[in-house]
């Protein structure tokens, strides 16, 4: 293998990092209000809310997500909007995450006892305001551990972005390669980049887990 032409694009494979890190913080920021919000909606809702927004939830689950990008971004330009590859790229992953937070977030709502809400009923409280103020921050430590992995998810997910020419990580691999003619020491090299990216945030989700455990928090992790 030959490492020559690397620092020439120390540049690029900085840009494309940046990017990357850029667009999975706003993912998880953007697709962690739709998931609370949806969440919330689906528990307050009553039965005929709860059944559309789980089939709209299990739709943007169970389809690829690469599918989705695709569709967000032909189908803006289509519909004569025509959003850039970075906006159509925030779009489908922040939807696509917020399905997954939203099942991580109503998971743990509902593991919460009952009885906390009909105790904040009977003192006045509304039933939104049970949910969000009382019942929520109770679950949090086993949905906390989970939203982590989401996060670990997404980052790697913002590589699907590269089939709409956003120059990300994975696409700026792609075009190093193609100029270099060097595919297995550009990929290697983002490989790695990926990995320096996301064993702290892992790291991160293991300590926090082991301290939640620890104080009693949490009993056992929440996985969706």
């Amino acid at each position: 293998m030959h490492w020559e032409f690397v620092p020439t694009y120390l540049p690029a494979f900085w840009r494309g990092t940046v990017t990357t890190v850029e667009l999975s913080i706003l993912c998880l920021v953007v697709g962690g209000v739709i998931g609370v919000l949806i969440a919330v909606t689906r528990v307050l809702g009553g039965t005929p809310t709860n059944r559309i927004l789980g089939i709209i939830v299990d739709f943007f689950r169970t389809t690829p997500l690469l599918v989705q990008v695709l569709a967000w971004y032909l189908g803006s330009s289509a519909l004569g909007i025509g959003l850039d590859p970075f906006t159509a790229a925030v779009v489908a992953i922040s939807v696509n995450a917020g399905a997954f937070i939203s099942e991580i977030v109503r998971g743990g709502v509902l593991a919460i006892p009952h009885g906390q809400r009909e105790a904040a009923l009977s003192v006045g409280l509304s039933a939104t305001y049970s949910v969000v103020a009382i019942e929520m921050p109770h679950a949090l430590p086993s949905i906390v551990p989970a939203l982590i992995g989401v996060y670990i998810v997404l980052i790697k997910d913002t590589s699907r972005s590269y089939m709409v020419c956003l120059l990300e990580l994975t696409r700026t691999g792609a075009f190093i390669s193609n100029q270099e003619f060097r595919p297995l020491e550009t990929y290697l090299i983002v490989a790695l980049i990926y990995f320096a990216i996301c064993f702290p945030v892992s790291l991160l989700g293991q300590y926090v887990d082991r301290r939640m455990r620890r104080s009693g928090l949490a009993q056992e992790r929440l996985f969706v």
